[in-house]
């Protein structure tokens, strides 16, 4: 509300007949105004660009919007990934998620861009949108399977797999145990990783578990030409300092300590070790410590049984508590450990496990070869795994049954 200055009011009250002489001469003013204008068909001509300008205008914002609208990027998106232009397709499908219109479909769509440019990190971002968004699809878990295959990450590949496992649909499950019996189970060629991580490294500086896993790659199989072990070691406690809460780096770096012989160091890592996050990668190191470098067998024992809980499938981790359990003389124990150690590395020996897993995939529809995989899974320990195999080879022997009407 405006207020009037307050002499004008006592002036008001003092002098109520000025009110009229007042509106008097604003007549006049707007008399004389009026004469000036220009007639009436003249203010129309005056109008009528201004019109015809607003209605551009408003034509120009209907087709912005009739172009950006979610179906025609869409069709843009799915476009340029067919051809290849994934640069544009990425663009195309982080605008149409940042709208309403955003699915499991479109953010998968944006996963596959990044994936094709090299940015998995931002990758499994987008499939984790994706599965969130729509749980029961394969192809998210499938695509994060396969990344964390390639970076070694045994750990989360056995929680993701379990937990898509959970929601897929039941159609979907062989595919999905396929993709986890892989992760599990099968080593990619050195060669192939190492090239894939370089280029992930390259295409985006921040993806902190492709660089762990090209580091780890070169401290655990190092090769002509790689940086030496002192460059490898402060290149993973330069990654630790920055993160250190991340398991996997504090993995790598306390594992390559000990292979550079350097166990006091390691030791300090190892005991910082954050309590939250000690799985079987600290529960495996920490026996090796045990063993190896501090004499006590006994926790060593504990702390490699812990390992193979989560890890059943590690055969190094079972040599040393077969070497722990001889020292403490538990003889029996000892023997049927040191059989296991024989039984998972024939099974894992790449010239016999790739042809096995290679007729079985291409059988999936037989239950046969489903049983053999569910065998080859109980051989190395992944009993959860087995079952889940076997369930699927009686799904298959057994015909569905028909409705009676």
């Amino acid at each position: 509300m405006t207020t009037m200055p307050r002499r004008l009011i006592s002036q008001a009250r003092t002098k109520p007949h000025s009110t009229t002489s007042g509106q008097q001469a604003i007549s006049r003013e707007l008399r004389t105004l009026a004469k000036q204008l220009p007639s009436c068909k003249y203010v129309r001509w005056l109008w009528a660009p201004v019109g015809g300008l607003t209605f551009l205008v408003l034509l120009m914002v209907v087709e912005r919007l009739a172009t950006d609208s979610p179906a025609r990027l869409w069709s843009q998106a799915e476009g340029a990934a067919r051809a290849g232009n994934w640069t544009t397709a990425l663009q195309l499908w982080r605008t149409i998620n940042h709208t309403t219109a955003a699915r499991s479909v479109s953010y998968l769509g944006e996963a596959r861009a990044c994936v094709a440019l090299g940015r998995t990190a931002q990758a499994e971002q987008s499939l984790h949108q994706a599965i969130n968004a729509n749980p029961s699809e394969l192809e998210p878990w499938r695509l994060v399977l396969e990344i964390v295959r390639v970076e070694d990450r045994t750990l989360e590949a056995q929680r993701l797999g379990w937990n898509a496992y959970n929601h897929v649909r039941p159609e979907a499950r062989r595919e999905l145990l396929r993709e986890l019996t892989l992760a599990l189970l099968a080593d990619l060629p050195d060669e192939l990783v190492r090239n894939t991580l370089q280029r992930w490294v390259d295409a985006d500086k921040d993806d902190i578990n492709a660089r762990i896993a090209l580091w780890q790659r070169i401290a655990a199989q190092p090769r002509a030409g790689d940086p030496d072990r002192p460059s490898v070691l402060a290149a993973l406690e330069t990654l630790l300092t920055r993160h250190p809460d991340h398991a996997g780096v504090r993995d790598a770096l306390v594992s390559a300590l000990a292979d550079a012989g350097e166990p006091d160091r390691g030791r300090v890592l190892l005991n910082a070790w954050p309590e939250v996050s000690r799985d079987a990668r600290y529960w495996r190191l920490r026996g090796r410590w045990e063993l190896e470098y501090d004499h006590h067998p006994a926790r060593a024992t504990t702390a490699l049984q812990n390992a193979l809980v989560e890890l059943p499938q590690d055969w190094r981790s079972w040599y040393r508590l077969t070497r722990a359990l001889h020292i403490l003389h538990r003889d029996r124990e000892s023997r049927e450990a040191a059989e296991t150690v024989s039984r998972i590395r024939d099974a894992l020996d790449p010239r016999v496990l790739g042809p096995q897993l290679d007729a079985a995939f291409e059988h999936l529809v037989d239950s046969a070869a489903l049983r053999d995989l569910g065998a080859l899974c109980n051989r190395v320990g992944l009993t959860r795994l087995a079952d889940a195999w076997f369930v699927e080879a009686d799904r298959q022997s057994s015909p569905p049954v028909q409705p009676h009407f």
